[in-house]
């Protein structure tokens, strides 16, 4: 037997459980979604711009605060950071093998720091499906 025994802890909707953490949310049509912790801990709710970074020999990718002009723009938004990144949004889903219109993920707990720059990990391994 395989009972479950459901009660409020696991019986609650997603958006509950990963409410107050860092994610990232992707759709179809390329928009980005940074939850608003997430947001706040980029320096970016309300604004700026962002960069994404990515590893080759690791495979791994990375957000992070930015003042270069090339950067993506954060829209003016004081729910959560969201942006336009349509070629960056389909090489994540690729990479995760996620084939449907949007997809969430959980960020790294620590940033890493090179040359100055604060990097976020995005944990492309647990993509949360919708």
């Amino acid at each position: 037997m395989a009972l479950i025994v459901y009660n409020k802890e696991n019986s609650r909707p997603q958006e509950v459980l990963y409410k107050g953490k860092r994610t990232i949310n992707l759709d179809s049509r390329g928009t980005v979604y940074l939850s608003k912790t997430m947001s706040i801990e980029l320096g970016v709710l309300g604004g700026g711009r962002v960069s994404f970074a990515h590893d080759d020999d690791t495979g791994d990718w990375y957000i992070c605060r930015t003042t270069d002009d090339d950067g993506f723009i954060v829209w003016k938004d004081k729910r959560c950071a969201r942006f336009s990144a349509g070629f960056i949004v389909h090489r994540l889903m690729q990479q995760a093998k996620v084939e449907r219109k949007s997809v969430q993920f959980m960020m790294a707990k620590t940033p890493m720091e090179v040359n100055g720059t604060v990097y976020y990990k995005i944990l492309l391994s647990n993509p949360i499906l919708r």
